[in-house]
Formats: C-alpha cells, sequence, structure tokens
C-alpha cells in the first residue's frame, strides 16, 4: 500500500511542478496558446467526425469544473484561463478513450503471468520476489505517467500514452509472474 501511495504522491508532485514551472516562466499566454494547439492537434487526429463530436463535448464538461480550479493559479488572466482549461479538458477526453483497451491489455500481462507463474509452481522456472515488486513499480510508475499526461496540460503528447499502456502490461505480467509459488 505504501508504493501506491508514493506513486501517488509523486504524481502530485509532478503535476505540481509542471504548473509551478508554467507560473514561474513568462509568457503565459503563448504557452498556454501552445498547450492549447497540442491539444487541438491530438483531437484532430481522430478519424470519425461523430467520436470527434463526442470527444469535444466531453472536453466542453471539464472545462467548466477545471475553469474553477485554473481561476486562482492563472493570476486573473481570463484567456490564460480558458486555453488552459480547454486543453486539459481534451487532453482528458482523448486519454479517456485508452482506458478499456489499456485494461484489456493489463488484464492480458496479468494472465501472461498467471502462465509463468503456473510453470514456476512445477519448479521449471524461478520465481524472484525482487522481479515481482520491480514489475509493481513498473506497472505502477507506467499508470501514474498515464495519469500525469491525461491529467496536465504541459505534458509530453498524448501517444506517449500507448508505450505506457504496453509498459503497464509487462510490469503487471512481471509482477504476477514473479510471485512466489507458496503466500
Amino acid at each position: 500500500m505504501s508504493l501506491a501511495l508514493n506513486v501517488l504522491v509523486g504524481l502530485l508532485i509532478a503535476l505540481g511542478v509542471s504548473v509551478g514551472l508554467f507560473l514561474a516562466g513568462g509568457a503565459h499566454e503563448e504557452r498556454a496558446a501552445r498547450a492549447l494547439a497540442s491539444a487541438e492537434a491530438a483531437l484532430s487526429t481522430v478519424r470519425d467526425p461523430e467520436v470527434r463530436r463526442s470527444v469535444s463535448a466531453a472536453a466542453g464538461a471539464w472545462e467548466g469544473s477545471l475553469s474553477r480550479v485554473l481561476r486562482g493559479a492563472c493570476g486573473g488572466r481570463g484567456s490564460v484561463e480558458r486555453a488552459l482549461a480547454r486543453a486539459a479538458g481534451l487532453r482528458m477526453a482523448l486519454a479517456r478513450r485508452l482506458v478499456v483497451p489499456g485494461a484489456f491489455l493489463c488484464g492480458l500481462g496479468v494472465l501472461a503471468g498467471l502462465l509463468w507463474r503456473d510453470r514456476a509452481r512445477d519448479l521449471v522456472l524461478y520465481c524472484s520476489a525482487t522481479y515481482s515488486y520491480l514489475g509493481k513499480v513498473v506497472a505502477l510508475g507506467a499508470a501514474a505517467y498515464g495519469v500525469f499526461v491525461a491529467l496536465s496540460p504541459f505534458a509530453p503528447p498524448l501517444w506517449t500514452l500507448y508505450p505506457a499502456v504496453g509498459v503497464a502490461a509487462l510490469g503487471a505480467a512481471a509482477y504476477v509472474g514473479h510471485l512466489p509459488p507458496r503466500l
């Protein structure tokens, strides 16, 4: 449980640092416009116009909630607040589309780990508690990275969520696969 708490604290620190760097740097309007342009470019990669409208509507629902949070952080700059709220809303709505395939891929990783563990039960393979712990760290770290990318308007591009889901699935496979046969 303490590992999950440490990952959550690390995620909150990363979000705070990204917003703090935004506030400390100058040219807020330009950087907010760049964040919004990046999110709009990610939205334009969605091919189906109906899905694009749906994502845009979901982002609009997030904007109202986020604008209240960003109001104090932006120092009374309405254009910066609106741009950041729109960018974060678009990122969250686009990242939400990856939740189900990501959960499916992580489930496949757990199944692969169970198959690995079954072979270890027959004493064909060796199980390591260290590898299991490292797999848990990797899986939780990749999940925290995905949440950071989805929430922060200044995070890395959204396409980095795809490798993060793959790394989380590999971490889940390593975690389950290297658990000792008898717990």
